[in-house]
């Protein structure tokens, strides 16, 4: 085979020059556990579970980290999986269906489910999310082809964008090992970051999590940190709920992407939330400077909340309002 760029082990620190090389490793290292039989009760089980994960896996790429962090986050809180891939224009639909069981394997005894979709990437994907109504939706944002390649990029924003249910982002850092237990809410004092804490506050206890908050205060001229006043925002904020929360932090740094990482990427347990910016002409596919920025660099997952997520909980929530008794 020949050279065409450095492969990373999705699964160690290992690099390789060429991909069979790599191909060699994942299967003498990190051999998927021995086939098992398939639970008969599987899609009885599947659907009883109240909250439903939603993992899109590319076929290009051996042992997907989202698929693997998806099913340690539904393994732990007793969810089930949706194993998903839109067969891509190089391969047969065999070779996915064959893949879709080979990652299938790999998670924890669980109920899931594999499906094989065909068609646009984007609009595939959205179609069978609105469908089928998951309670969170986790991605990669790197790989080499289909929906894993440009996460950041056209295919996969619009995705992240036009969700109506919350996206976990798996960034080319992040920690194999995170475990999602604490979702830090990035507050910012704008309409986007207020819906993402709304989103976080419902899915928080869904999934188990704790729900802390930060916000980041530029220090500005030459005062040391005991002498910056305070936002008042995020008290505001962590006061609205019922009951308040007691666990919320003020963060000092000029770049609010930088700071955000670095307060995060020392504990594999949380996720930094972020909302993203609704749609406009020249920005339809941007998922904005610091949404872009953390998922490159953060250790942790991701979850971006859309403006279409933060509408979708806010009708619900109406709904409920306004039924008779």
């Amino acid at each position: 085979m020949s050279f065409d760029h450095i492969h990373q082990c999705p699964r160690c620190e290992l690099k390789f020059e060429y991909r069979g090389e790599l191909e060699d490793h994942l299967r003498a290292d990190h051999a998927p556990p021995e086939e098992r039989p398939i639970d008969p009760t599987g899609a009885e089980a599947y659907d009883a579970c109240t909250v439903r994960i939603l993992a899109a896996v590319d076929p290009h790429r051996p042992a997907s980290p989202a698929g693997e962090i998806a099913g340690r986050l539904a393994h732990r809180i007793g969810a089930s999986l949706d194993l998903v891939s839109v067969v891509p224009p190089d391969l047969p639909a065999d070779l996915v269906d064959a893949y879709l069981a080979a990652e299938a394997n790999r998670q924890p005894f669980i109920p899931l489910r594999t499906t094989r979709l065909e068609g646009d990437v984007v609009e595939t994907l959205l179609s069978h999310i609105a469908g089928t109504e998951p309670t969170l939706v986790v991605l990669d944002s790197h790989g080499r082809r289909a929906m894993a390649e440009v996460l950041l990029g056209s295919v996969s924003a619009d995705i992240v964008r036009s969700s109506q249910v919350p996206t976990l982002v798996v960034g080319p850092h992040s920690s194999l090992g995170a475990t999602v237990e604490k979702l830090v809410v990035a507050i910012d004092g704008s309409d986007d970051a207020k819906g993402a804490f709304e989103v976080a506050a419902e899915l928080a206890p869904k999934l188990g999590a704790e729900l802390t908050l930060v916000e980041v205060v530029d220090p500005g001229g030459d005062l040391p940190p005991s002498e910056i006043p305070e936002s008042a925002e995020v008290r505001r904020i962590a006061e609205s709920v019922d009951p308040p929360l007691d666990s919320w932090d003020v963060l000092h740094g000029s770049d609010v992407a930088d700071t955000l990482t670095d307060h995060v990427d020392s504990d594999s347990r949380m996720a930094l939330v972020l909302g993203t910016h609704g749609r406009s002409p020249g920005r339809r596919r941007s998922l904005g400077g610091v949404a872009a920025h953390t998922v490159r660099h953060s250790r942790v997952p991701v979850l971006l909340v859309s403006p279409e997520a933060v509408a979708s909980r806010r009708a619900a929530a109406e709904d409920v309002i306004s039924r008779p008794g």
